[in-house]
C-alpha cells in the first residue's frame, strides 16, 4: 500500500488530518496525535491493517492518560484491552474492516505460560468471542470482556483490565521485558500513555532508610531536592535525539556534622615520618625546658596529592533485590560491599570518592541520591540507607553524574557503575532502547576526559553490558571468588596504574 493511498485512508477512517511516514528501522507503528509512522516493508495488507488500528485510537481512545504509578505488567494489560475496545468499535461501525486485522492475529493460541505468550493468547480471545483457550485466565478475560457491551463506558473495560493484570501478578507471572505488543500492526501504546506528565513541584517519592524495600510500599521521610536537571535522550530506532526529554531530581542522604570537629592534628601516632612539625617541635622543647612531659611525636607524614576523583554509582533498580550468585546476599548488598571496598582502597591511595545511587518510575521521574559526597568518609550505614526500587533509566542518571563529576578539579576523573544488567523503565517497550541510549552517554563521558566503567554481579548483565562500556572496561562481581580478587583491577584502572 502507498503511503499516500494509506494517509487518505487514515484521513477518511478517523477524520483527522494526520501524516502517514515509513520510517526505516521501525519495528512496529508509532502513532502520534500528528502523524502515524510505519515499517517501511511488512506483509501484504500489514499497513492498511496498521491505518485501521490507528484510526480506531483516534476515534475511541484518549491520548496521554496519566500513567504515573502504573507497573509495567498492568500498563500492557490495560493496552491490550484498550486495542481490543477501539477495534471492536470500529469493526461495529465498519464490518469490513475485520479482514483487514484477521490475517495478523494468531490462529491457535500459543503455547507457554510466561508473560509474552499469555498476552499473545489474550489477543487472540479478545478479538474473536468464538475463539476457545484452555488457560484459566485466558478464558476469564474471554468472558469478562464480551460479557461488556461494546458501547461500554472506557472506564469499565479499563477496571477488568486492572482486575485481570492483579490476576497475574497473584500467579505471579513476571513481566517479561523484552515484550512488544502485539500483533505487529498495532502500534506501541506510546499514543495512550504519558509516562511523563507532572509538574515541576512534584514531589518525587522518598524513602531514605529502607533500602529493601518493595517498589509499591509507602515512602518514609522526605527528603528536600537539592536540584533538578533536565536531559536528552537518544532514540535509536528512530534515529532521534529527544531534548531535554528526561528530569533527573537530586536528593542528598549525606548526614550532617554533628558539630565544628576539633582542630586536626598532622601528628601521628609514633614519632616518624617524612617532616619536622616546626610547632610540635618548639612546644616539646618548652615543656622539656619548663620539666614538663612532653610529647615525642614530632613529625608529620606527607598526605598523598589528590590523584583522582571517582564517582561510584549505584543501581537502586527494584531488579537488586533478587539473590546474588545463588547465595544468602541480594545483588543490591553485594554492590553495597564492592561500593565500600572501592571507596576505603581509592581513597586511602590519594583519590577523592563520591558514592551516589539511582533509580527510576519513568523519563519524569528520575530519582539521583547522593550517599557519599566526594573526599567524605564512606561506611556501610550510608550506603544502607540508599532506597532500592523502580527502574534502571542509565542514560539519564549517567548524564547526570557526568555534570557532577565535571565540577572535580582532579586530572584524572572516572565514573564507575556498579548495576545488574540490562536497563529498563515502565514507558519503555522497546528492549534495546536504553542499551543504545547509555552507549551515547558513555560515549559522551569518555569524550568529555573521563573514564567509565561497570562492575556487575551477573554473567548475563556482563554480555548485556559490553557494547556499552567495552570488554576492557567491564568487571564481573564473582560470588565465588574474594571481593579484593575481583575489585583490585578495576581499582588499578581508576588510578591510572
Amino acid at each position: 500500500m502507498k503511503l499516500a493511498a494509506a494517509q487518505l485512508l487514515l484521513q477518511a477512517l478517523s477524520l483527522r488530518d494526520l501524516r502517514v511516514r515509513a520510517l526505516d528501522g521501525l519495528p512496529q507503528p508509532v502513532l502520534a496525535p500528528t502523524q502515524l509512522l510505519l515499517p517501511p516493508t511488512g506483509a501484504p495488507g500489514l499497513q492498511q491493517a496498521a491505518v485501521a488500528h490507528a484510526a480506531a485510537h483516534l476515534l475511541h481512545s484518549r491520548t496521554g492518560q496519566d500513567a504515573r504509578g502504573r507497573k509495567p505488567l498492568a500498563l500492557a494489560v490495560l493496552s491490550a484491552v484498550e486495542d481490543a475496545r477501539v477495534e471492536r468499535l470500529l469493526v461495529a461501525q465498519w464490518p469490513g474492516a475485520r479482514r483487514w486485522f484477521a490475517p495478523f492475529l494468531p490462529a491457535q493460541a500459543e503455547p507457554g505460560l510466561g508473560f509474552a505468550a499469555l498476552m499473545a493468547r489474550l489477543d487472540r480471545v479478545l478479538a474473536d468471542p468464538a475463539a476457545h483457550d484452555g488457560h484459566h485466565w485466558v478464558q476469564r478475560a474471554r468472558q469478562g470482556f464480551w460479557r461488556l457491551p461494546a458501547d461500554a463506558p472506557p472506564a469499565d473495560f479499563a477496571q477488568f483490565a486492572l482486575l485481570l493484570a492483579n490476576m497475574l501478578g497473584q500467579m505471579r507471572v513476571p513481566f517479561d521485558t523484552r515484550y512488544r505488543p502485539g500483533p505487529a500492526y498495532r502500534d506501541d501504546h506510546s499514543y495512550l500513555w504519558d509516562h511523563g506528565r507532572s509538574t515541576e513541584g512534584d514531589p518525587l517519592p522518598a524513602d531514605a532508610g529502607a533500602a529493601a524495600q518493595a517498589a509499591d510500599s509507602q515512602p518514609g521521610t522526605a527528603v528536600a531536592m537539592l536540584r533538578e536537571r533536565h536531559y536528552g535522550e537518544w532514540h535509536a530506532q528512530l534515529g532521534l535525539w529527544r531534548t531535554a526529554w528526561c528530569r533527573v531530581q537530586e536528593r542528598s542522604l549525606a548526614r550532617p556534622a554533628a558539630g565544628p570537629r576539633p582542630r586536626p592534628r598532622h601528628l601521628p601516632p609514633e614519632a616518624e615520618g617524612e617532616t619536622l612539625d616546626m610547632q610540635a617541635a618548639v612546644a616539646a622543647l618548652a615543656d622539656r625546658r619548663r620539666s614538663r612531659a612532653w610529647d615525642p611525636r614530632l613529625f608529620r607524614r606527607t598526605l598523598p596529592p589528590v590523584r583522582a576523583s571517582v564517582l561510584l554509582l549505584l543501581d537502586l533498580s527494584q531488579s537488586t533485590l533478587a539473590p546474588w550468585g545463588g547465595g544468602p546476599l541480594t545483588v543490591q548488598a553485594a554492590q553495597q560491599q564492592a561500593a565500600l571496598w572501592l571507596a576505603r582502597r581509592l581513597a586511602s591511595q590519594g583519590a577523592r570518592v563520591a558514592v551516589h545511587g539511582f533509580a527510576s518510575n519513568g523519563r519524569a521521574a528520575v530519582a539521583y541520591w547522593r550517599a557519599v559526597e566526594f573526599g567524605a568518609p564512606c561506611d556501610a550505614a550510608a550506603l544502607a540507607a540508599l532506597p532500592v526500587r523502580h527502574s534502571t533509566r542509565l542514560g539519564a542518571a549517567l548524564r547526570h553524574a557526568q555534570a557532577l563529576l565535571a565540577e572535580e578539579g582532579s586530572p584524572r576523573r572516572s565514573l564507575v557503575l556498579l548495576s545488574d544488567g540490562q536497563p529498563w523503565d515502565i514507558d519503555v517497550f522497546e528492549a534495546e532502547h536504553l542499551l543504545h541510549d547509555a552507549r551515547r552517554a558513555v560515549d559522551a563521558l569518555r569524550a568529555a576526559g573521563a573514564q567509565a566503567h561497570c562492575i556487575t554481579g551477573d554473567a548475563a548483565g556482563l554480555a548485556e553490558l559490553q557494547p556499552v562500556f567495552g570488554a576492557a572496561c567491564l568487571h564481573l562481581l564473582d560470588a565465588a571468588a574474594p571481593m579484593a580478587r575481583c575489585l583490585s583491577g578495576a581499582s588499578r584502572s581508576l588510578l591510572g596504574r
